[in-house]
Formats: C-alpha cells, structure tokens, sequence
C-alpha cells in the first residue's frame, strides 16, 4: 500500500479532529504500535507526531473505500 496515501489521509483525519498534525503527542500517552511507524520525533524520547495516532484509521479508510479513493491531480 502506498505510503505517502496513508500519511495524507492520516494528517487530514487529524486536522479534522483539530489537531496539529505536526504537533508532538506526549511521551506517557503514545501508544507504542505508534512507535513502530514513526516517521519523524523522537523515538528514544517517545514523542511522535499527533498524525500518527491516525495511521490506523487511514489505513481502515482505504481498505473500506479502495475503489473510491483517487490520487490527487
């Protein structure tokens, strides 16, 4: 699956929920599946960027609307 989609509709997810997408989530509330796929922050730190408390959602996203979700132009 394409990367760059998922971190597109996670950030967008994100910011619907009014949340900095590039705003650091806290250390002691970062679940660590979303460690796993961080892609910036600090790992050792365990700050992540809120977007990727969407990943999950995204990806649950496409898999429900393969056929509708397009690439933009």
């Amino acid at each position: 699956m394409d990367d760059d989609r998922i971190t597109r509709i996670a950030r967008a997810l994100c910011r619907s929920a009014r949340i900095d997408p590039d705003g650091i989530l806290p250390g002691e509330g970062a679940d660590p599946e979303l460690l796993r796929h961080d892609v910036r922050g600090q790992v050792g730190g365990r700050a992540v960027p809120a977007w990727t408390m969407f990943r999950g959602a995204a990806l649950t996203f496409i898999q429900a609307h393969e056929e509708r979700v397009v690439t933009p132009l």
